[in-house]
């Protein structure tokens, strides 16, 4: 407890036996009397009307940091125990010396001011304590007369029996008016000094002080020199009553009184989208939670907020004084980092574009809604292929924007390139509902959506926001789970209770093998796809981008890129037909990737952005795509030319591949016999394996070398061969190479089976 010496006990002790005699006298007047003071009016003591109060929405970012103080009474409580000595001293010295003696009343002060209003004939000398201002305050008018300052004695010593004098002097500082909007100390301190309350120095605690005589007189934003003025007469007190020395007077009067306001006011979407979500998850409007004294502790990233901001009021990353763009960025646990809702400055009336306007997502869709249902439930994996060439689907034609196909392609290289055809076939196979349903579970809409084959390549009817992509995308880092972003971690009430904690709840929606596949055909869209523009960045991103085009340019493009640890998404178009269009050339894979890239080499100056883990459950795996044309895939073999043979990665044990036969060795021929026909002559047989196999037969003799008299192509199963060039009763010996052409035409021979002697019979 903060404690004042006495000058004089026995004076001291006087006047405490003094007060509780007034006390019995009030009482005894209140019973005779009543009526001639007002007694039936009076108000009961209620502590809730001080500590209740309304004030300031006190908004906090991710480190804990201070970013946002709105409300027009600016408070923010403060517990005694966190200020210095001499702060609580300058108040003690400035309203009221006898603070922690008296005991809510002090009769020094009341019989002094009694002799003052005789002499003037009027009131004109207060004598109310700390107490009984902060029941004049909080309870009672201003209006002076006997009957109301009866009111407020009785109250004040009520309020001395409930509280400890500790209690008392922290609601006060946390309530009165300082001038300025600032209702506290630490508003105050903030708001003037631009430091915390806790560290106000003697200086700046007699400044504070000193306004509470007459906030319009003394505040220093209004009249500096009369509030230094009655600074350095509150730094006397402070030495009188032996709180500071001559010494710490002197030196705090030499200080400089420098205003500097640490209260920032500035709104951005996502503060705003943070009050929207806290007043839904507490049950308030949003009037009611930001006049009720709460503090708002969101998941802003200050840092990511600032690049965000510094990029979109950068006109030259635009193609064009029409474009508007919002962008999102969520981090790890579905925490929303970064907001910016429009380009230019700041409206808080306006549209938050990143969370409320729905656009077409082009084939920023097509992860989401097709391919990755299609890996996870339907058999489909990266090396599956597809087929890109101009297909019907009913009455339904879809087309590559450039307008060029590529024929027989994998999934990895149709999802790499944006190829739409595949994405319509892919969608179509899998069912409308199956990648509807799955959309769905990382957040996308789609009410009120026409349900058809469009779908797949963003042609929604409504639309989608930045935040709802953001939402979707950032599963794929997060192992398969979504969770719903959020921009709310904690919210506090003016009391001190916690109302609401955020509690990582997510769904998985895919397994950690399939989404891990998704990231890597994500890192080739961006390294070598149509998001290779991030390829200047030299970090490990996974990204896609997506276009809607009208016939007179870009109405929307778009791109989403991400790490393990951030995902971002941007949206760059105009609102309407009215603001016309987009330049052409201003494709997802244009301005918005350049934007997100610039953003994550930022974010990442100077920090490890390492690839993701490969999981245990994921293969990696060389492929032979010489046989595409075809159809097939198949796995890679040591003499694969290097040309055909691709790493792909596949969920452990379900690749469904076989090796080219056209790259394997062959085994030496099976089976392999001979017998004597009816003509006498020798008939070797052996087992083919492929029919694109060639069979050479080798004849020996033991006065000869060894000669090849025939080669087979073209059959498969047993096969038989006659030796018409023998010699009747001579001896041979016989074996037989099989050949692999090859699919670059070098012929892959195997061992040669083994040797079998012949004895040609005479007859």
């Amino acid at each position: 407890m903060y404690k004042t010496d006495s000058k004089s006990h026995g004076i001291a002790a006087f006047f405490k036996v003094a007060s509780g005699a007034v006390l019995l006298l009030l009482s005894v007047l209140l019973i005779i009397t009543p009526s001639c003071f007002g007694f039936e009016n009076w108000r009961e003591l209620d502590p809730e009307i001080i500590t209740d109060r309304s004030g300031t929405l006190c908004v906090y970012d991710r480190d804990r940091e201070l970013i946002s103080v709105l409300g027009n009474r600016k408070r923010i409580p403060i517990e005694i125990e966190t200020l210095n000595k001499y702060t609580v001293d300058a108040f003690v010295a400035a309203e009221d010396t006898r603070f922690y003696t008296h005991k809510g009343v002090d009769l020094y002060r009341i019989f002094g001011a009694a002799w003052a209003d005789i002499k003037a004939g009027g009131y004109v000398q207060g004598a109310s304590t700390i107490s009984q201002q902060l029941i004049k305050l909080s309870h009672l008018t201003s209006e002076k007369t006997m009957g109301r300052k009866l009111e407020e004695a009785v109250l004040a010593m009520k309020l001395e029996r409930r509280f400890d004098k500790d209690e008392i002097m922290e609601m006060y500082l946390n309530y009165v008016y300082f001038g300025g909007g600032y209702y506290g100390i630490e508003a105050a301190s903030l708001g003037y000094f631009g430091v915390h309350a806790s560290e106000l120095s003697a200086a700046q605690s007699a400044l504070l002080a000193g306004i509470l005589k007459s906030p319009s007189a003394y505040s220093p934003h209004l009249d500096l020199d009369a509030s230094v003025n009655r600074r350095d007469h509150i730094l006397a007190l402070m030495r009188d009553g032996g709180y500071i020395s001559d010494e710490e007077m002197t030196a705090a009067r030499k200080e400089k009184c420098a205003l500097s306001s640490a209260l920032p006011s500035e709104r951005n979407s996502l503060i705003d989208h943070a009050i929207r979500e806290a007043a839904g998850v507490i049950g308030k409007t949003e009037q009611e939670l930001a006049s009720g004294g709460y503090s708002l502790y969101i998941t802003e990233d200050s840092g990511i907020m600032n690049i965000c901001e510094s990029l979109m009021s950068d006109g030259s990353l635009f193609p064009s004084n029409n474009a508007q763009a919002a962008m999102v960025v969520i981090g790890e646990k579905g925490r929303i980092e970064a907001m910016i809702g429009s380009r230019g400055k700041y409206d808080p009336s306006g549209i938050n574009r990143a969370a409320e306007a729905e656009r077409q997502p082009g084939s920023l869709i097509k992860p989401v809604l097709v391919y990755a249902p299609a890996l996870e439930y339907y058999g489909y994996n990266a090396a599956a292929v597809l087929n890109d060439e101009p297909t019907s689907f009913g009455d339904y034609t879809p087309r590559n924007s450039d307008e060029k196909y590529y024929g027989k392609v994998t999934l990895r290289t149709a999802l790499m390139r944006s190829l739409n055809v595949p994405a319509v076939k892919v969608f179509s196979d899998i069912g409308i509902p199956s990648g509807v349903m799955f959309a769905e579970k990382l957040g996308i809409g789609f009410q009120n959506e026409q349900l058809g084959l469009s779908l797949a390549l963003g042609g929604f009817t409504h639309g989608v926001t930045p935040l709802e992509m953001a939402g979707a995308y950032s599963a794929f880092p997060n192992g398969g789970v979504y969770i719903k972003p959020s921009s709310v971690d904690k919210i506090i009430d003016g009391k001190g209770r916690v109302v609401y904690e955020r509690r990582i709840a997510g769904e998985r929606v895919m397994s950690p093998e399939n989404a891990y596949i998704m990231t890597s055909m994500l890192m080739s869209a961006a390294e070598e796809g149509t998001g290779k523009r991030l390829r200047e960045t030299g970090l490990p991103l996974a990204a896609k981008t997506g276009t809607s085009i009208d016939e007179n340019g870009v109405r929307d493009a778009w791109c989403a890129v991400y790490t393990g640890e951030h995902t971002a998404v941007i949206w760059m178009g105009t609102d309407d037909s009215s603001e016309g269009s987009l330049p052409k050339e201003a494709v997802g894979g244009n301005n918005t990737a350049v934007i997100l890239g610039k953003l994550f080499s930022a974010i990442y100056d100077g920090k490890d952005c390492s690839e993701p883990d490969l999981p245990d459950g994921v293969e990696r795996i060389a492929i032979d795509v010489s046989g595409i044309e075809d159809g097939k895939v198949y796995l890679a073999g040591e003499s694969t030319p290097v040309e055909n043979a691709v790493t792909e990665y596949f969920v452990s044990g379900d690749t469904g591949l076989v090796p080219n036969p056209k790259s394997q060795v062959p085994d030496p021929p099976g089976d392999l016999g001979w017998s004597i026909s009816a003509e006498g002559l020798p008939v070797i047989s052996f087992r083919s394996e492929n029919d694109f196999f060639v069979y050479s037969i080798l004849r020996g003799s033991p006065y000869g070398k060894e000669t090849t008299i025939c080669e087979i192509t073209g059959k498969e199963g047993y096969l038989n061969y006659t030796d018409r060039g023998v010699q009747r009763g001579a001896s041979y010996t016989y074996r037989v190479i099989a050949y692999n052409p090859g699919s670059d035409g070098k012929r892959l021979a195997s061992e040669p089976s083994r040797k079998m002697r012949v004895v040609i019979p005479f007859y």
